[in-house]
């Protein structure tokens, strides 16, 4: 591991898990897309999503992903696209809430 890598792993704030969940992305300028999630955490999800059609960093989305992790049939989060790559897209929640 590089000493990049390690130091991106202690940034986090949240354990992430690999979980693949289908889902949708919720965005008025390219309307609503399925995703998938590549990794999710408390506090921010990858994404897969052809790179030009992820929204630019900075860019607020919300993402609707099966609830089965909030109790819930779907659940609706919001949250900042922080990072783009070729693989997709790094969202980092607003309003997650696990309690």
């Amino acid at each position: 591991m590089s000493s990049d890598d390690k130091n991106k792993d202690e940034r986090r704030q949240h354990q992430r898990r690999v979980i693949s969940l289908e889902g949708e992305l919720l965005e008025p300028s390219i309307g609503v897309v399925k995703i998938y999630t590549i990794d999710l955490s408390e506090g921010g999800a990858f994404v897969a999503l052809a790179a030009d059609k992820c929204p630019p960093v900075g860019t607020t989305i919300t993402l609707r992903l099966p609830g089965v992790l909030w109790g819930e049939q779907m659940s609706t989060v919001s949250g900042r696209v922080v990072r783009v790559t070729d693989q997709g897209m790094a969202v980092q929640f607003f309003d997650f809430d696990v309690g």
